[in-house]
């Protein structure tokens, strides 16, 4: 073996000595011709040849080139491609800004690569630094607050949790407003995996693009308008998010990448406690009370909870002013990724694993998220034809801690008195006082440690997506090209309540009993998706044309399997089989199909004048066959005036372009919406529910839900006006659009008389839509020598509109609503107002807008009528960005903003009823008149006459006035959506290139970074983050929260390593 070593070394050293023999050294400097810095990572290339290196952080560069070399090749993004002749053994450069990067290829729909001057439509990339930089797990997270027009809220930081993204406004009022997804001309399904009933054991496993490696991704291109998605037929009504992944190249090196990091997250936002007050009600001490209304705090020993064994625990009453806080833990995230990259002359390669375990901010192991990731991507030519194919596996596990009422450990937290250590409620198996039986309170709530330690609530999802393409060239100007894709996902949900029964005899006897729960899904999804299409491009004197037209074949199926049962004989044993209980089983299963063809012509004239047309008509299964087919054209119009300016106003305005575009796209229903079906059959007999099987008899009935034969496709129409500025060659940049897009013959299911025999029925009705801008302004104010300094601000502004409603509707339908008859919170769209206005139980008022209190009690009488109460669109959204560049180091801060909108929060909701909500405060909780209230007393005529109110709400019903909601009752628990976010800041610094010959590397990246680091909000909320949810990532999204868990703040620290 030694020898076999020696023999190779000696012929390595002897090659090299021979290939040094025949080449002889370059080196040289290159700089900015516009400033004279010089140009760290420009790629110097010896024409003709594979022979390359780039420069280092201080613009140099060495480079061993053949004797016969005539020039090298200087390229770099921003500047334009520079050939130096080579003189002699030292050749420096100056480079020039190009004018651009108009000329820069934009991918559009199906795959179609553009310049990005010939686009008459509004699309924003984001690259993969970008995406990577603060090292989230998703693909989405990273755009917050980066792209004008577009809304992306993370609805929860809980691990693995999912992303909400609403491109220019929610234009379906039942259907999703999610865009498509599609990775490397695929489409993807990204629909979540969260709760069906926010109130009651919310969570959020996540949504499919979360399975996409960031780290594969070479950049995201968002389609916002009509024109620019039509091809992609109805599932782009509501824009496309465009994934392309990294693919093999050449450079120097070994062509791997690895990055290896680690975050630590803690609370960003808890609601504003109140610690004047502790354990009690109506103002009075009690020892086994969830709320904050006893006595002011004095200092003194007071006993408290339940008596075990004829003793009773004391402590001092004073403020445990961070007694929440305490209870969480800082969270940890490792992620590893590593990615191996290659190319010869007609093959290239592909290939990443990517890690990531976390582990968040709860104690114990109740909020966890796994990933595992592996991909494969290669391309060959052989010959005319191209074959390239890419694989992708994920495998995720999560774990999330339920939201919402009841026993959950958020509910309970938020209902312990201010006074009370919750972190001393830890020891509940040897501490009597922390175990179900001694619990301090019965009160609908108990310890959140037993909860976190024994609620079992389990996700399992394994995905297979990717792709295998063909591209042949023929007769010269055709390419013809078949794509299959396909995306397979595989879910697996497992949820356990524990059986809950205090020892007979103990003082919780009763009180929190529950017979326990487990139920187990098994879900999966298949999309095959074929693309087949010819491209025609050529050249005629100053025309380029290119016409390309296609067939699209898109097939879904969905199937599930879900089984629960309740009353567990083992209280934490989470099987099917522990009840001696029948389960309840329900199968599900969807199957559709959407057929397509499609055409698209740019016509282009002195690369000045560009025009698109396209169409595309789709059939689709899901409706009936009068209106399964349905068409929709685009154009789009690019108007490059500078073309006509003199060179000296070039200097000024570098480059200009006016875009206009207009364009159709449509919306088909989901599944078995045309004809009713039949379901398992319940009956009421006046005493209980019947659920079939019964004594092995089944039962079915034909669903209550009618269906409707004439069902027809939603439908969109959008135009959009903007213009593309670039001064200085592009020191500023400016960026614009108008978009105007109305959402007809909404798709939605309507109640109706149950007289008829049915419940509801799935029709067409109203038109909704939304108008706005999109503003982008990027301004670099310093560019000298090795120093610069880049800020890019967008603006945007939606303004939705319910155009129309059924006239019997009364011109509004109820959206999503919870409460009493006296007590109603509801997100309704009404004819003349924009969708998701809120409609509450407000007070009474008298005719010049004064409260009607009852005059016994003081408290303010509801309305028997609901009262618009704001509505949950932004008035504006905004993104801050600035990056600092100083040779190796970088440093980059962004700031999202978000202005106007309501939302209605449980959480303010739940601290109010307890009185640990500050706002409990007014007064010093003292007895008190209502501000500017009145009683109303009817006259002997019948009228109405309203007096000044004398009644003041007693000290003891304080605590009621609050619980409704104060003067303002329902209304007092909508809080702003308005927040100022800090959402990143990175830190980065690469090591010199001359340390690299010291080292096996060619480069080194470190990086310190934060993300979510600080949040500002409204006074008028003092409770939460208003950017998370509880009702799922689309519009009903929007309505609010209902006890979510809370957000946190992230830093970290990542290695990346290129060898």
């Amino acid at each position: 073996m030694r020898n076999f070593a020696l023999l190779l070394t000696v012929f390595l050293f002897s090659g090299m000595q021979v290939l040094l023999a025949q080449t002889r050294s370059i080196s040289g400097t290159v700089t900015s011709a516009d400033d004279g810095t010089t140009l760290p990572g420009v790629s110097v290339a010896v024409k003709g040849t594979t022979v390359g290196t780039i420069t280092d952080m201080d613009g140099h560069y060495q480079l061993n080139v053949p004797q016969d070399a005539k020039s090298l090749v200087f390229s770099f993004v921003g500047m334009k491609t520079t050939e130096q002749p080579i003189t002699g053994d030292v050749v420096n450069v100056k480079m020039t800004s190009d004018v651009v990067s108009v000329d820069e290829v934009v991918v559009t729909a199906l795959g179609i690569k553009k310049s990005e001057k010939a686009i008459g439509y509004a699309s924003t990339t984001v690259n993969s630094d970008q995406l990577t930089e603060t090292r989230n797990s998703d693909v989405v997270t990273s755009l917050s607050g980066k792209v004008a027009g577009v809304e992306v809220s993370n609805t929860s930081t809980d691990p693995g949790a999912s992303n909400s993204i609403i491109i220019r406004g929610v234009s379906s009022l039942s259907g999703s407003n999610q865009p498509l997804f599609v990775v490397d001309g695929v489409p993807m399904n990204n629909s979540s995996v969260s709760t069906g009933d926010a109130l009651n054991n919310g969570y959020d496993f996540g949504n499919g693009a979360n399975m996409v490696n960031p780290d594969d991704v070479a950049s995201m291109t968002i389609l916002k308008g009509a024109a620019a998605t039509a091809l992609y037929g109805s599932r782009a009504a509501n824009g496309v998010v465009l994934i392309t992944t990294k693919s093999g190249s050449k450079g120097k090196g070994m062509g791997i990448q690895v990055n290896s990091g680690i975050k630590v997250s803690d609370i960003l936002r808890l609601p504003d406690f109140q610690n004047q007050y502790g354990m009690g009600w109506s103002g009075e001490h009690t020892m086994i009370e969830n709320g904050s209304w006893g006595p002011a705090f004095d200092g003194r020993m007071h006993l408290w909870g339940r008596v075990y064994n004829n003793s009773q625990k004391l402590k001092p009453f004073v403020p445990m002013k961070n007694n929440v806080k305490d209870f969480f833990d800082y969270g940890f995230q490792y992620s590893n990724s590593i990615s191996f990259s290659g190319a010869e002359k007609n093959t290239d390669y592909f290939a990443s694993f990517s890690q990531v375990n976390d582990n968040g901010m709860i104690p114990g192991n109740s909020d966890t998220y796994n990933k595992y990731t592996g991909s494969f991507r290669g391309s060959h030519n052989f010959g005319n034809l191209k074959v390239s194919t890419s694989l992708n596996y994920g495998d995720q596990k999560n774990h999330f801690s339920p939201t919402g009422q009841g026993l959950t450990m958020i509910n309970s937290l938020y209902q312990i008195p201010r006074d009370i250590s919750i972190v001393g409620l830890k020891d509940y198996k040897t501490d009597p006082f922390n175990s179900i039986d001694y619990f301090f309170t019965p009160y609908g709530i108990t310890n959140p440690y037993y909860l976190i330690d024994n609620v079992k609530n389990e996700f399992r999802q394994k995905k297979i997506f990717g792709k295998v393409q063909f591209d042949y060239n023929f007769l010269k100007h055709f390419t013809a090209t078949y794509r299959f894709g396909l995306d397979a996902t595989d879910n697996e949900t497992k949820y356990g309540f524990p059986k809950i029964q205090a020892t007979k005899g103990s003082p919780n006897e009763g009180q929190v009993d529950d017979p326990g729960t487990v139920s187990k899904q098994m879900s999966r999804r298949y999309e095959l998706n074929h693309d087949a299409f010819v491209n025609y491009t050529n050249t005629f004197n100053k025309f380029d044309i290119s016409v390309l037209a296609g067939l699209n074949a898109n097939e879904r199926t969905y199937s599930s399997v879900y089984a629960e049962v309740k009353g567990l004989d083992i209280p934490t044993f989470y099987d099917l089989s522990n009840s001696a209980k029948q389960p309840t089983v329900n199968e599900n299963f969807t199957h559709r199909r959407l057929i397509g063809v499609f055409s698209n012509a740019t016509v282009s004239y002195n690369d000045f004048l560009f025009l698109t047309l396209s169409a595309r008509n789709d059939w689709s299964s899901t409706l009936p066959k009068a209106n399964n087919s349905f068409f929709y054209p685009g154009t789009a119009l690019s108007f490059v005036f500078t073309k006509f300016m003199n060179e000296s106003a070039k200097r000024v305005l570098t480059f200009g372009k006016l875009r206009l575009s207009y364009g159709k796209t449509g919306n088909d229903a989901d599944p078995y919406k045309v004809l009713p079906y039949y379901t398992q059959k319940t009956v009421y007999n006046r005493f209980s529910n019947i659920t079939f099987p019964l004594n092995n008899v089944n039962a079915f009935s034909l669903g209550n839900v009618l269906g409707n034969v004439n069902l027809s496709p939603e439908i969109s129409t959008e135009y959009e006006f903007g213009m593309n500025l670039r001064f200085f060659n592009g020191r500023i940049v400016f960026d614009g659009d108008y978009y105007n897009r109305t959402s007809d013959k909404q798709i939605f299911q309507l109640g109706i008389d149950p007289a008829t025999g049915y419940t509801a029925q799935n029709t067409n009705l109203g038109k909704v839509s939304n108008k706005g801008v999109e503003l982008l302004l990027t301004v670099t104010p310093i560019k000298y020598r090795d120093f610069s300094w880049d800020v890019s601000v967008n603006y945007s502004k939606n303004k939705s509109n319910v155009e129309s409603l059924p006239a019997e509707l009364g011109g509004e339908i109820t959206l999503y609503s919870f409460g009493t008859s006296n007590a109603t919170t509801s997100m309704v769209a009404t004819v003349g107002k924009p969708v998701g206005t809120f409609k509450v139980t407000m007070p009474e008022r008298s005719p010049d807008g004064k409260i009607v209190v009852n005059p016994s009690s003081g408290q303010p009488v509801p309305d028997s009528n609901l009262q618009y109460a704001g509505n949950v669109d932004y008035d504006y959204t905004m993104g801050v960005s600035n990056n600092f560049h100083y040779k190796g180091w970088s440093l980059g801060a962004d700031l999202d903003i978000r202005q106007g909108g309501e939302m209605y929060s449980r959480t303010a909701d739940i601290n109010y009823f307890t009185g640990n909500a500050v706002q409990t405060l007014y007064n010093d909780r003292r007895p008190f008149i209502v501000p500017n209230s009145v009683n109303k007393v009817e006259l002997a005529d019948g009228t109405y006459k309203y007096v000044e109110n004398t009644t003041p709400i007693p000290k003891q019903d304080i605590w009621n006035y609050f619980q409704n909601g104060a003067d303002k009752l329902n209304a007092e628990f909508l809080i702003p959506r308005s927040y100022v976010k800090l959402r990143s800041v990175v830190l980065g610094y690469s090591l010199p290139r001359k340390w690299m010959n010291r080292l096996p590397f060619q480069s080194v990246k470190l990086s310190v970074f934060g993300s979510n680091l600080f949040v500002w909000t409204p006074k008028g909320n003092t409770f939460i983050d208003p950017e998370v949810t509880s009702f799922g990532n689309d519009l009903i999204g929007k309505f609010g929260e209902y006890s979510a868990n809370p957000t946190s703040r992230r830093v970290g620290f990542n290695l990346q390593l290129n060898l």
